[in-house]
């Protein structure tokens, strides 16, 4: 049986054969054109031609397939390069480096020395990092100033434990709030009318006796306050964080506070330092039992950092949130000054159980919750709602089921 009886075409089978030796050609100039990799000769003349570096992968800003050397005497300077990714290397020095027709996997061939020519693409490279002397570092000194808290503020802690404590005495109705087919408020579950009036009865109590505002200026000024962490979830979230604020040309102190067992190297404090960021610790704090069972709830260190930071007004920050202005302002807004404090709705629809309402009151029947990872506060105007809400997460074990259903 013929070709042509076949159904294929002469001029087909010619197109055919003219493309397989189109590729084995763009092949092999690809192979003879290319020498890739990091270390360059100072300059390359763009009249004389300039060398393919083949790409890594098809992205046209791939990193070069090779990356330990270019040649010095790169070949076929002025021959056309393959259908790979890469692009061609103009020039290159310790200021900048030029390059031309970045291109991806099926791309036409080029020639790199007219492109050079014709279409360069130039950056700038940043100077070299100048060596720094190591910051001195005092370890016993360093880490004893981390340590310590100021004698009134850990006395005004103490007296706040003492109202805090003991357990609440209430059970909650059985199921976890978490898993929808368990949680007790959509099965109807309700407390014990003895136990909601146990909570208020405590709750009211701690309010009566707990310590007000300090009249003696223990808390001045304004701040930052960011809780951080050495754990690999933390580590480096907090040094962004300051970083950011810094950039923004703030000059507002900041606070990083530390669990016990987690506190930063002594030279990490002293770079710290550098940034005008003071290094604090919760051992204080966990030592003397505020929370009866939850000592270890990392998200009571926000609030404890909050009330017990240095600062009167706070601007309390998640590790992981970055400053883009100067976050001064927000100070001087409206909304802040007539109330003493700013808050931004979270993410999730309010899912408090009726419970809450009995114990707590009709006000916390709100549609939304609030997000805690940015919060402004003035504690002199707040200090009452600051020490209800440190009383809430020391009886988390109650209170976060009956506040929301994610915790």
């Amino acid at each position: 049986m013929s070709i042509r009886a076949q159904g294929i075409r002469w001029d087909s089978l010619r197109w055919l054969v003219v493309l397989c030796l189109l590729s084995l050609a763009t092949r092999a100039l690809s192979r003879m054109s290319a020498s890739v990799a990091f270390s360059v000769p100072s300059s390359f003349s763009t009249t004389k031609g300039a060398p393919f570096v083949v790409g890594s992968s098809c992205n046209p800003f791939a990193l070069p397939k090779v990356k330990r050397y270019i040649s010095l005497t790169p070949t076929r300077r002025n021959g056309l390069t393959g259908m790979g990714p890469g692009y061609c290397l103009c020039d290159d020095d310790d200021g900048k480096t030029i390059i031309a027709s970045p291109k991806g996997c099926g791309s036409e061939p080029v020639i790199c020395g007219k492109l050079c020519a014709e279409q360069p693409l130039k950056a700038e490279k940043n100077r070299p990092c100048q060596k720094q002397a190591r910051v001195e570092c005092d370890e016993p000194n360093v880490r004893k100033k981390a340590l310590s808290t100021p004698k009134k503020v850990f006395q005004l802690a103490q007296r706040l434990a003492s109202e805090i404590n003991p357990h609440l005495g209430a059970k909650l109705p059985s199921g976890s709030r978490r898993d929808l087919y368990k949680d007790f408020v959509m099965h109807d579950r309700r407390l014990p009318k003895s136990d909601a009036e146990r909570v208020k009865l405590r709750i009211l109590k701690f309010l009566r006796d707990a310590p007000e505002y300090p009249a003696d200026q223990i808390f001045e000024g304004r701040g930052i306050v960011i809780v951080g962490g050495t754990s690999p979830k933390f580590a480096t979230s907090f040094w962004v964080a300051a970083h950011a604020v810094r950039r923004t040309g703030s000059n507002l102190p900041i606070e990083v506070w530390f669990p016990g067992g987690e506190l930063p190297s002594c030279m990490q404090i002293a770079e710290l330092e550098n940034l005008r960021v003071h290094v604090r610790s919760f051992t204080d704090f966990e030592n003397i039992g505020i929370g009866v069972s939850e000592n270890t709830n990392r998200f009571m260190f926000k609030i404890i950092a909050l009330m017990f930071s240095a600062f009167d007004e706070v601007l309390l920050l998640d590790a992981d949130n970055i400053v883009l202005r100067d976050p001064d302002n927000i100070f001087h807004w409206e909304s802040y000054l007539s109330t003493g404090s700013l808050m931004w709705k979270d993410f999730w629809q309010g899912s408090s159980a009726p419970d809450c309402q009995e114990v707590l009151g009709n006000s916390t029947a709100l549609l939304h919750t609030h997000e805690s990872g940015q919060v402004v506060v003035k504690k002199s105007s707040t200090w009452t709602a600051l020490s209800l809400a440190l009383f809430m997460n020391a009886h988390s074990y109650f209170f976060y089921p009956l506040t929301v259903n994610y915790m």
